[in-house]
């Protein structure tokens, strides 16, 4: 009997715990008439919120939005971009696995290595932007197998989150939590790497570590195979090209607040002034 009712005293527990969490947001969701694909503050005072079903109009259920990460087992640390969950690239927030359907990242580079994560604030969260990247995947009959910039207004790297965006226009930029460049050389897997690998991937990502030892840091980005950003949004490097009257042969992170490796797009950086960041396969 004392088994009995200890058991219904944990499953009462469990209900009211799972009661007193509210069901995850959706999106889209239709708000008087209007489509919303993300968190808003529309009808509120300056609180963004969402609803928790297709149709708030019809139902009437909704929730405000957590603004910052909350949970998991790492206490609620925040999102570390990429990271890789089965061996692919994550750059947003995902539901795959998750008991309740609640979005959660890892807040290490490595979710496969160091399991660490926390359920994702809400105000991360948009409609058809979850999931890992695909690699390859067609944009425009061509085939990618790393993050572009073709097709984006102002250089910057995005990823398809389908393998066909001509078909399924789901995407998301590809840009890190940590903007570091890659150190050369590094350690992984008791290896030294002079240059991206994609060993260690189940999607061919080519991709760099952002400090001296992998194996002990798991920090990590996916390696750029273009130029991007910059006030060229994106053109291609010069070389040579002058900068401070100095001549340059290859990339440089002199002057780079980041200490990201970028290039002059024209012969004199110190007349045209027109740079963008470097393609990683070119460090």
């Amino acid at each position: 009997m004392a088994t009995i009712v200890a058991f219904f005293l944990f499953s009462t527990l469990l209900q009211s715990l799972f009661a007193s969490v509210p069901p995850p947001c959706v999106f889209p969701f239709i708000y008087r008439g209007k489509s919303y694909n993300s968190c808003t503050e529309d009808a509120s005072e300056n609180r963004p919120w969402c609803a928790t079903v297709a149709n708030y109009d019809q139902y009437k259920k909704w929730k405000y939005c957590a603004t910052k990460e909350y949970g998991g087992n790492s206490a609620g640390k925040q999102c570390a971009f990429p990271f890789t969950y089965k061996k692919r690239t994550y750059y947003t927030c995902t539901n795959e696995d998750a008991e309740i359907g609640r979005f959660w990242c890892a807040t290490t580079g490595s979710y496969d290595k160091e399991e660490q994560w926390s359920y994702c604030a809400d105000t991360r969260l948009a409609a058809n932007s979850q999931g890992p990247c695909v690699f390859p995947f067609i944009y425009k009959g061509q085939s990618f197998s790393a993050c572009t910039k073709a097709g984006s207004s102002d250089g910057k790297l995005w990823c398809s989150l389908s393998s066909n965006y001509d078909r399924e226009p789901k995407w998301t930029y590809c840009t890190p939590s940590e903007l570091r460049p890659c150190n050369f050389p590094f350690r992984f897997n008791n290896k030294y790497y002079f240059r991206c690998t994609s060993d260690g991937t189940s999607d061919d990502q080519l991709w760099c570590a952002t400090t001296a030892n992998y194996d002990t840091d798991s920090k990590w980005r996916a390696c750029a195979t273009e130029e991007y950003e910059g006030n060229s949004k994106g053109k291609r490097c010069v070389f040579p090209f002058i900068y401070n009257g100095k001549r340059f042969n290859s990339c440089t992170n002199q002057n780079s607040k980041d200490g990201r490796f970028w290039c002059s797009v024209t012969s004199n950086y110190d007349k045209g002034r027109q740079w963008s960041y470097c393609a990683d396969t070119r460090l």
